[in-house]
This record gives C-alpha cells, sequence and structure tokens, in this order.
C-alpha cells in the first residue's frame, strides 16, 4: 500500500519532513521523483521515515530534504475532525484489523484488510492500524460505499477508520392481522436489534397508541401515516438517526 493523502505537521519542512515516511512523501509526484532518483525504495521502505529510508540508502539528509523542498513545496497535512457517525458506533460493533506486523515481515495484508471489510455489518465499523497511510485503498473501499477518517497517532503509527456511509435498506415488519400484544411484542424485538443507523418499516392495520410511549422511553423517533382504511405505515429509527 502507498500512499496519496494530504499530512499535518506545523514544523518546518526541514525537519518536519524528515519525521514523515517515505510513503506520505512520495504521495507526491514530484516528490516520488526525486525519492526514486536518490535510490531510495519508495515501496518495500515506505513505513520507514524519511531520515531512515536516508540512512539506509547511504544519502545525506540534508541536501535530500532540500531537493525534495525545490521540487515538492511543503503543505500542512490537516486532520479532519473526527466524524459524529463513528461516536454512535459502540465499541462492541468496532473490528481492529492490525496488519503491521504483516507490514514488517514483508508481507501482503490487503487479503486479510478485504475478508473483514466485506464481512462488515451495517453500525460496525473497521479500525485499520497501518505503519503508513494507505490512502490508495481509500478509493477502492469508496467504491464500496464505504468512507474513512484517519487518524495519525505517529510517524509509522496510522488508524483508519471505515464504515458504512450508505442509508441501509429500511427493514419491513408487516404486523397486519395479528392479535394484540403480539404487534407490539414483534415490533419492540426488532427495534432493539436495529443498527444504529438502521430503519424499521411497520406495516400496521391501526395506529398502535400503546406502542409509542415504549417508543419514545427506548430513544426511537416515530414517523406514522395512514395509506388507507387498514393500513398505517409507521417509519421507526434511533433517534439521534431521525430526520
Amino acid at each position: 500500500m502507498s500512499h496519496c493523502c494530504e499530512s499535518h505537521h506545523t514544523e518546518s519542512p526541514s525537519t518536519g519532513r524528515a519525521t514523515l515516511t517515505v510513503g506520505e512523501i512520495g504521495r507526491d509526484p514530484r516528490a516520488l521523483d526525486v525519492l526514486k532518483q536518490a535510490g531510495i525504495n519508495h515501496c518495500c521502505g515506505a513505513h520507514l521515515t524519511l531520515a531512515e529510508a536516508a540512512a539506509a540508502a547511504g544519502v545525506p539528509l540534508p541536501p535530500l530534504l532540500a531537493r525534495l523542498e525545490a521540487a515538492a513545496p511543503s503543505t500542512p497535512w490537516v486532520q479532519a475532525p473526527k466524524p459524529a457517525a463513528l461516536d454512535h458506533i459502540a465499541p462492541a460493533r468496532q473490528v481492529e484489523v492490525d496488519v503491521r506486523p504483516e507490514l514488517a515481515r514483508g508481507e501482503e495484508p490487503f487479503g486479510r484488510i478485504m475478508d473483514a471489510i466485506t464481512t462488515l455489518a451495517s453500525g460496525h465499523a473497521v479500525m485499520l492500524r497501518v505503519p503508513f497511510e494507505p490512502a490508495p485503498l481509500y478509493k477502492v473501499l469508496e467504491r464500496r460505499g464505504l468512507t474513512h477518517w484517519t487518524e495519525r497517532r505517529a510517524a509509522d503509527d496510522w488508524v483508519v477508520w471505515f464504515w458504512n456511509a450508505r442509508a441501509p435498506e429500511p427493514v419491513v415488519l408487516d404486523v397486519r392481522g395479528l392479535e394484540p400484544p403480539e404487534p407490539m411484542v414483534r415490533i419492540l424485538e426488532r427495534v432493539d436489534t436495529l443498527a444504529p443507523d438502521g430503519v424499521l418499516d411497520v406495516i400496521h392495520d391501526r395506529h398502535p397508541i400503546f406502542l409509542y410511549p415504549q417508543l419514545d422511553a427506548r430513544g426511537f423517533a416515530y414517523e406514522a401515516e395512514e395509506q388507507g382504511a387498514d393500513r398505517v405505515h409507521i417509519r421507526i429509527r434511533r433517534r439521534e438517526h431521525a430526520a
């Protein structure tokens, strides 16, 4: 995995860039050309800081920094605020995938990452731990409807959260014709299993006036609409996700 996204540092270019990883710096094609000309491996060595990579390649660091700054002036990396959606994903719904050991051994962790992503349930998130920013992975997972938020904790410690940004398909529950209290029992059982951003569409044959206080007490919002003489549509979602 390589890297192509912005990075945030307040140090001067001469000091800040030395602590960036080769993967970070190589996001800019102009800087990547400088690294290649210096004989620095930007693939297998992507997790190394520039200072470490330069030392390994026997390249003096100050002239290299000057060449990089001349070719591709450094810009601050701004970490985006944490999305509110992540605050609604309970720890039990967060799956950690730490691929740093595989990368340290020179192994390819893409398969394990995709296994976790493929089995990702609605309302869950994958917390990916990597030694450098895996920017090419963003586009791959965006095509699957996932969004991400990236934390840079250290030069070789990145945490990237992936979760489903698309609204899930509503769950439909038809309780028409059932004798009380069966409709309310089934509805309450189903809402308790809703994902944080889930939606339950209930088809009822009347307004369930005793249900509404139960939904209020459990933190659910609802909208009811009469669609005929014996048909009431009730849309239920968690209150923090209500429009």
